[in-house]
């Protein structure tokens, strides 16, 4: 709203009051006009409500006393029609003040709400110098002396195996595969915590070319497994392709990887419509889970199925909701043991 400066209002309503009388004098006694002359008031009604909000009611009723007054003085009573004039002055004048002050109340609840993320931003990008610096602690300080167990471990396999029986060999074959397990942990904390900080870049992407591209990758990996792949052609979205390639990676690697005991496996991608929105999914007809067990998914480190059974280090789907709630999408399964799983995804 376009707001005059203090000094400059009261000299402009000067300006304007006399123009009105002057135009009022002009159609009311040169033209003889007698039912237009006030009109012109309206405009100073309304610029002073407007300025000064409730403050500005005065001129209205200034004006209403003094058109009555005029008519009383000059006319020896007051016509009906300035009697109408004059409060037609106080209810505009009233209605633009209340308008322009709950306006103003707008703008100040605004303004706060601007400051308020103001401050939430200066606070998040702390937490994030924060996260940053803690990120490179875990990169350089948690992995030197894992290198190190790990390193000396494979050393004293090597150089001292003779001076140990079976049992210290196993001793030391456990302690390394352990260390190599916490790297590989805390790889894939880095990794999700690099999805979370990291800028998405917009685009429209190809699930079905990216679905295909992936599973390509999964039958080199392990050319011997007879899978069928049923990948729904031209799944066009908006979002970041390289985030998303992550989650079919995810998607697609679990449902690979939960089949192999399945000589018929079968995985699927398409799209589907649940509640009028396109959901994307994931099919396998796999190890499945219990779905008493569903809200642990998508939970850091969380696993349905022991190491021993599958492999893996259950950070997976937490990085696939974190992508899928970052493109403003729900991610969600359903699945029964033994009978497959299946995977969705809005975005």
């Amino acid at each position: 709203m376009f707001e005059l400066q203090e000094k400059y209002k009261i000299p402009m309503m000067a300006i304007l009051l006399a123009a009105c009388v002057i135009l009022s004098y002009y159609f009311h006694a040169i033209v003889e006009i007698e039912n237009v002359f006030t009109h012109f008031f309206y405009i100073p009604i309304i610029l002073a409500t407007l300025w000064w909000k409730r403050k500005g009611l005065i001129v209205p009723v200034f004006l209403a006393i003094m058109l009555n007054i005029s008519t009383i003085y000059f006319v020896k009573g007051a016509l009906f029609n300035d009697l109408i004039r004059s409060l037609m002055f106080i209810v505009i004048g009233s209605i633009v003040a209340e308008l322009s002050w709950k306006i103003l109340k707008k703008e100040e609840e605004l303004i706060k709400s601007h400051e308020d993320l103001k401050q939430r931003a200066t606070e998040l990008a702390a937490v994030n110098k924060e996260l940053e610096a803690f990120n490179y602690s875990v990169s350089h300080d948690l992995r030197s002396p894992l290198r190190s167990i790990n390193g000396f471990s494979q050393a004293l396999l090597e150089d001292y195996a003779y001076k140990l029986d079976a049992q210290g060999k196993d001793y030391l074959q456990r302690v390394r595969a352990a260390s190599q397990t916490m790297a590989q942990l805390i790889d894939d904390l880095l990794d999700l915590s690099r999805i979370t900080r990291s800028k998405i870049h917009r685009g429209t992407v190809n699930l079905s070319v990216l679905a295909q591209a992936v599973t390509a990758e999964l039958a080199k990996m392990e050319p011997e497994r007879q899978v069928e792949f049923v990948i729904a052609g031209r799944l066009m979205v908006k979002g970041d392709e390289r985030l998303l390639k992550i989650v079919l990676e995810n998607l697609l690697g679990n449902a690979w990887k939960f089949t192999g005991n399945n000589p018929k496996a079968k995985i699927e991608f398409g799209v589907t419509q649940v509640d009028d929105r396109s959901a994307y999914f994931v099919r396998d007809n796999g190890a499945g889970f219990d779905m008493a067990y569903a809200n642990k998914l998508f939970g850091a480190f969380q696993r349905l199925h022991a190491p021993s059974e599958f492999s893996g280090s259950g950070i997976g789907l937490a990085t696939v909701q974190r992508i899928i709630h970052r493109h403003g999408g729900h991610v969600w399964a359903e699945g029964a043991v033994g009978q497959g799983a299946t995977f969705y995804f809005t975005l």
